[in-house]
């Protein structure tokens, strides 16, 4: 290892107020351009703003790309994190607006802080010629009718396209016509529940476009994944055409693994990876490295933040934040023009600030437990370092199997290829939302499944039944008075978002299939480091009151829950049992919540609640295991459900291997009797009314699923069953009953 950074980790090894392992180091060393000549090459002005940046040749991948773009061929460009990706579609665009004033273009980002970020980046090349704007929630009314009459470059995001363009697209019929580029950045995000709906967005633009006589080009920018082709075309419905490589400049970077220390040896138990990331962030901070960690929750943010300031001097206090979704415009614009400017040393973020946000000089990135996917993991890491610079990566373990797997098999974190990214396009509640959306901007007709698709044929008949939709001379009408898409959330498949109000009015949102879990009453909030307790929740008026309180514990619920299956679309075998993909109806009522405490998560108490249950048909998978099999392990049906429910949280935990999911997109069950299979079972499900694209996969995966589970749970050092390998941070409950070595028997079974 060489450099300043380097050093930092070696300084770690051997800090004695650092308890934690430093597991494995790897250097990835620095790489130069490779460049391209782009004929014809860019317009003069175009080429000497780009000169005045420090862009003078092109690397080969943007030349490639802007090749692709200009002979109007869809195209998906993939590449790592500040690899110029910006450059391959604003090229083309400001080219045509240069060339043909009227020219126009749409460029969409998942998130308000990564369109606000392009923004900056298309004002600064200060082209008169180029109107750029922003048009999403945060836009003022009195500036909304402005970017529609006289912006030519308009950045958005899914929602505002889904809730506030499209269904007034008569306003937008000029811009509409002149419509050439939409691009769509950050691709690998729009995945499952989130991506499905997209697609069907992307696909009522394309219609609405028809109308007034454009065919734009797609431009998809995206980090590295299993599926790019696959996953645009699904995405816009059209033929894409692909730009895979990374031909920019990179700096060394040392990549370190941190292991939190040993707390329980019997049980395997492993210091809090909060609590461990948050010495090191505090340690890079006051080296005034410029650090960004990334916590996996809302919950998990606010928390090292809280303790990162409560240990700074007060005079550091403020070059630390928090990031997060929930947060009102005002606070993420607040905290977006510091992080730019430099001021914070550190910021503690989720996943938001994950994408291509142009974050400064950041050094270092740290990871606080694995992210989910190697995609992901790779796109984090690329967070610090931007350009030459060296840079630092430091992945800090949670007791999750997958995190202890990359922490005995390094080499599978840095050498497995990218997981593929899933969406469900034929999801029946996504395509009757979208069908409604779709009559309501112009009526709907049979040649419209060309662009929409056949599950809105089935999807249209359904809300012509419940007398949503009419028939008038071979089309179908919106028969409603309200317009239907702001009652679709396009972010989850449940309805409106709940409003959490504090003392001094709105602090936050929680999204419907989150408030029933994490905002129950009693259940504790945190927001910007302050604990909140919830008082009410009012599901009428949608609102969660909350009065701020200090307290020593956090909030986990119980469940309890019923699965029954509807349809079973496929059937296969591994080895001895039965191996299924389907349709089930999963009823799931929070029955309670227990109050653990902070640090050591000793259960102190547990509060019953009455709360109605909620119930949604989704996709899932099945293992039916006859009792044979059972007798042959040596399960007895005192041991079964332990046995079971060990296995199921194993596969949960390991389903990210086989596509870009994580535990929290997918619920389980298992029973040694399910009345309706008549035996033993394991159900391993979608989280998400209709399901998003996992269980196909999942269901495909088979046997290598099985094999990667029982691998986690026999690799485990723990004697019976810890967080690492058959416990569930999410289990309704309580881990009780789980065995593990009957899980290990059960498995090796079934693959013999």
């Amino acid at each position: 290892m060489s450099g300043l950074l380097a050093g930092i980790v070696e300084a770690w090894s051997g800090n004695p107020d650092l308890e934690g392992d430093l597991v494995h180091v790897r250097s990835r060393p620095a790489r130069g351009a490779i460049t391209a000549p782009l004929d014809p090459p860019l317009p003069p002005l175009l080429a000497a703003r780009y000169a005045e940046r420090g862009i003078g040749d092109l690397f080969r991948h943007q030349s490639r790309a802007i090749d692709s773009i200009r002979a109007g061929r869809n195209t998906v460009v993939v590449a790592g994190t500040a690899s110029g990706k910006t450059l391959c579609y604003q090229a083309p665009i400001i080219e045509a607006i240069l060339g043909q004033p009227k020219s126009s273009a749409l460029l969409i980002y998942p998130t308000k802080a990564l369109a606000q970020d392009q923004l900056r980046s298309f004002r600064d090349l200060g082209i008169p010629e180029v109107r750029a704007a922003t048009y999403d929630g945060d836009t003022p009314a009195d500036v909304r009718n402005r970017v529609r009459r006289t912006s030519n470059v308009v950045l958005t995001n899914p929602d505002m396209l889904h809730v506030g363009i499209l269904p007034s697209h008569e306003r937008w019929a000029d811009f509409i016509h002149r419509l050439q580029y939409v691009v769509v950045d950050e691709m690998h995000t729009l995945r499952g529940i989130f991506g499905t709906h997209v697609a069907m967005i992307l696909r009522r633009l394309r219609r609405v476009a028809e109308v007034y006589g454009a065919s734009p080009t797609f431009v998809f920018g995206s980090a590295t994944i299993g599926n790019p082709e696959e996953l645009a075309s699904a995405l816009c419905g059209l033929d894409v055409h692909v730009i895979d490589e990374d031909s920019s400049p990179v700096g060394e970077q040392t990549i370190a693994l941190w292991n939190p220390p040993l707390t329980d040896l019997d049980l395997n138990r492993r210091r809090s990876s909060l609590v461990e990331s948050t010495d090191l962030f505090l340690d890079l901070v006051r080296r005034d490295v410029h650090t960004i960690a990334f916590a996996r929750s809302r919950k998990a943010t606010e928390l090292m933040y809280r303790w990162a300031r409560e240990r700074l001097p007060t005079t550091e206090r403020d070059r630390v934040s928090p990031y997060r979704g929930g947060y009102l415009p005002e606070q993420r614009r607040r905290i977006e023009a510091r992080l730019f400017s430099g001021q914070l040393a550190g910021i503690i973020a989720t996943n938001a600030l994950e994408l291509g946000i142009d974050v400064g000089g950041l050094d270092a990135a740290l990871l606080t437990s694995f992210p989910g996917t190697i995609s992901a993991f790779r796109q984090q890491a690329g967070r610090a370092g931007r350009g030459r610079e060296e840079s630092l990566v430091a992945l800090v373990a949670g007791e999750d199997a997958l995190d202890q797997y990359f922490m005995t098999h390094p080499d599978e974190l840095f050498t497995r290829p990218p997981e593929a990214a899933v969406i469900n396009p034929g999801n029946p509640l996504v395509a009757e939302a979208h069908a409604a959306c779709a009559a309501n901007e112009r009526p709907l007709t049979i040649e419209d499944r060309e662009i929409l698709g056949t599950a809105m044929e089935e999807a249209a008949n359904r809300l012509v039944q419940a007398g949503h939709l009419k028939l008038k001379e071979g089309r179908l009408y919106w028969a409603r008075r309200e317009r239907p898409a702001p009652q679709v959330n396009i972010r989850t498949s449940g309805g409106s978002a709940y409003v959490i109000v504090g003392p001094e009015g709105a602090i936050g949102t929680l999204d419907e299939e989150r408030a029933f879990r994490d905002g129950h009453e009693g259940a504790v909030y945190l927001h910007e480091g302050e604990t909140f307790v919830v008082d009410v929740m009012d599901a009428e008026r949608r609102e969660i009151r909350v009065t701020p309180k200090m307290v020593d514990y956090y909030t986990q619920p119980k469940s309890e829950k019923l699965l029954e299956v509807i349809e079973s679309e496929a059937r296969d075998r591994i080895g001895p049992i039965g191996h299924h993909y389907g349709t089930v109806r999963v009823e799931t009522h929070v029955v309670g919540y227990q109050k653990r405490k902070l640090g050591s998560r000793e259960v102190m108490d547990t509060v019953y609640l009455d709360l109605p249950p909620t119930v949604f048909e989704t996709e899932g998978i099945w293992f039916t295991i006859p009792e044979q099999i059972l007798i042959d392990a040596d399960i007895d049906p005192m041991t079964a459900p332990g046995a079971l429910h060990a296995a199921e949280h194993a596969g949960i935990a390991m389903m990210p291997l086989m596509a870009i999911c994580d535990r929290w997109d997918i619920g389980g069950l298992s029973t040694p009797w399910h009345p309706q299979i008549g035996g033993a079972t394991i159900f391993i499900y979608e989280a998400y009314p209709g399901g998003a694209g996992i269980s196909p996969v999942a269901f495909r995966a088979g046997r290598d699923h099985l094999e990667a589970t029982v691998e986690a749970i026999r690799s485990c050092p723990c004697l019976a069953g810890c967080p690492s390998c058959v416990q569930s941070p999410k289990c309704g409950n309580g881990n009780d009953p789980l065995d593990k070595a009957a899980a290990i028997r059960l498995l090796d079974t079934i693959l013999t």
